[in-house]
């Protein structure tokens, strides 16, 4: 195995100056230091070595240890400039004859050589790599690197055996290609759904396509795994068209919709809609999508989940944990898993549904009226006092049927998608299906795996809250999910462009992440906060293009937390392939 890139036999390189750099930049009101190791490298200037290290690349510093071996302390090129002797001299008082005559001279030495070198600037992986008996071991590190030691451009062989899970494993496939490196990056797509992911990038940047082209490679490699998508914008119907037709997967709505107009509400990415006859069949096809209609009004609550609302209260209100301990007191005989407007509702239990009325009104009034919970437990008592009579038309569902069954029984479709442009009926919606999914595994077993999507996230778990409009409820919901969700088999996806709006709460749950183009530094700045990157690194989100990523993994890659810059496939050709065969 050749640890070095074959362009290293003409790279010359050495450590000038390592430094632990710190910025500063305010979020959310606070000011944030972010820290990274910073190593510049100085190398004879080389045409081919310097175009070369503009794609990403790893350098391996050589560090002597103090038992005396030699290791590399490794680097992430994140930076190239060229240095001529002369450059300095160019100052706008020079003349103007000896200027050309500088630039010409600088000119020319591109080519032929001569007073130039190249200053490299990388970032610290914080990792170290020994070679024992030609076999690599990588190591977490904060050595420093010295200065005057020896720089080497590391082959794919490194890079491979840090990031690359092997092929052999159940749930490892291949999900793009490592650009600069032109190898398949192959993780662990058991991680990617158990552990949470996030995808963020700016409008076009490819998210959508991303999550559909990864649900795809789920599908296939968990074949026990349900996915449910929270779809506001309308565009994973026409992602999924053949998966949905194919395994006779349904799409909720809230209203009544006729096949034709839930037909043109649907988004067809442009690729598509440029050709006219495949634009034509894709909405023949979304004609024959299996919609069904839920009614979003019935209250889900279950006991377990209302008594779990409400376990904030010891916590931030002591002076009020007498009602709080009331209530549970109240409602110690009943079934946790049942609905508890339903429950409390029903005729031997009205003399303790006015009770919890009365603790619930005492409760609040202890509260400030503005607070979400104060607004919550208002909406509670309206229940209680009035319930919602459901609706008997059988072809209308309920939240709490649709996870019941999606966790209960085996047959049921891999994939469901909630079409909800409504963002407020969708918060009320997915702060049901997650309640009403928490309170059934835990209480009946585990069931199914279930993958939860949420596009749009910042319309979920925006950083301010308010009962009203139900972004606390679903806050609340999400951020459970992301932190019990391990426990009982419930991975949630979230993907948006607005990370300056997300709670920062649920983004720290995530241990995998997708990073495309965010032009905004305050988008750039959270991400590097909250996942631990170098700044330097999410920085060069800027320079990719449509599908490509900055990919970095806590769980899925062999070794955590090492930065990638990925290639990955388009699932619109895909689509492509499955709607050909599928006749109208």
């Amino acid at each position: 195995m050749n640890i070095y890139h074959e362009l290293d036999s003409i790279f010359d390189g050495k450590l000038r100056h390592y430094s632990i750099e710190r910025t500063t930049a305010r979020l959310r009101g606070e000011e944030v230091v972010f820290s990274e190791g910073i190593a510049y490298i100085d190398a004879v200037f080389n045409l081919k070595v310097f175009d070369h290290l503009h794609e990403p690349n790893l350098i391996g510093i050589e560090r002597m240890l103090s038992s005396g071996e030699t290791a590399y302390v490794i680097f992430e090129v994140v930076g190239i400039r060229p240095k001529h002797y002369e450059m300095p001299s160019l100052t706008p008082d020079v003349p103007p004859v000896l200027k050309w005559e500088y630039l010409d001279n600088i000119g020319r030495s591109w080519i032929s050589g001569g007073e130039n070198w190249m200053e490299i600037i990388a970032v610290h992986t914080g990792y170290l790599m020994k070679v024992e008996n030609n076999r690599l071991i990588f190591e977490r590190t904060r050595l420093s690197p010295l200065a005057g030691a020896r720089a080497h451009i590391l082959s794919k062989d490194v890079i491979e055996k840090m990031v690359c899970k092997d092929k052999s494993e159940k749930y490892v496939d291949e999900i793009g290609e490592l650009i600069g490196f032109k190898i398949p990056l192959t993780v662990d797509l058991y991680s990617l759904f158990k552990y949470h992911t996030g995808f963020f990038g700016f409008t076009g940047s490819g998210k959508s396509n991303l999550i559909s082209f990864l649900m795809r490679k789920l599908i296939m490699k968990i074949p026990d795994l349900k996915i449910a998508i929270f779809d506001i914008a309308g565009e994973y119907t026409v992602h999924l068209l053949d998966i949905i037709l194919t395994t006779r997967s349904v799409v909720y709505t809230n209203e009544v919709i006729d096949p034709d107009r839930f037909a043109d509400s649907q988004v067809i990415p442009e690729t598509l809609a440029d050709n006219l006859e495949i634009e034509t069949k894709v909405k023949e096809l979304l004609k024959k999508v299996n919609l069904k209609i839920i009614d979003p009004e019935r209250s889900v609550f279950t006991v377990e989940s209302f008594i779990s609302y409400l376990s904030e209260v010891p916590a931030r209100y002591p002076y009020l944990t007498k009602y709080y301990n009331k209530i549970k007191y109240l409602l110690r005989d009943l079934d946790r898993s049942i609905n508890l407007i339903e429950a409390l509702n029903r005729e031997e239990y009205t003399n303790i549904r006015d009770e919890v009325i009365n603790t619930l009104s005492a409760l609040r009034n202890g509260l400030n009226p503005k607070s979400g919970l104060a607004i919550g437990i208002s909406a509670i008592i309206e229940d209680l006092k009035y319930p919602y009579t459901p609706t008997t038309d059988k072809d209308v569902l309920y939240v709490n049927e649709i996870a019941e069954e999606m966790i209960q029984d085996p047959s049921y479709p891999s994939l469901t998608i909630f079409y909800i442009p409504n963002p407020y009926i969708a918060r009320k919606v997915a702060s049901d299906f997650i309640n009403t999914i928490f309170t059934i595994k835990k209480f009946r077993g585990v069931g199914n795996k279930i993958l939860l999507v949420f596009d749009e996230a910042q319309e979920f778990i925006p950083d301010r809250m308010k009962g009203e409009d139900y972004t606390l409820h679903s806050n609340l919901a999400v951020e459970t999910l992301l932190r019990q969700g391990r426990k009982y088999l419930v991975g949630g996806w979230i993907a948006t462009q607005r990370l300056a709006h997300l709670n920062t709460n649920a983004l720290q749950q995530l241990h995998s992440y997708f990073v495309s183009t965010l032009p905004r530094s305050y988008d750039r700045n959270v991400v590097s906060d909250a996942f631990s990157i170098s700044k330097s690194v999410v920085d060069k989100v800027t320079e990719l293009d449509t599908g490509e990523w900055i990919f970095v993994s806590y769980k899925a890659t062999k070794y955590k937390n090492i930065p990638v810059e990925i290639k990955t496939p388009n699932n619109e050709e895909l689509l492509r392939i499955g709607i050909e065969n599928i006749k109208i």
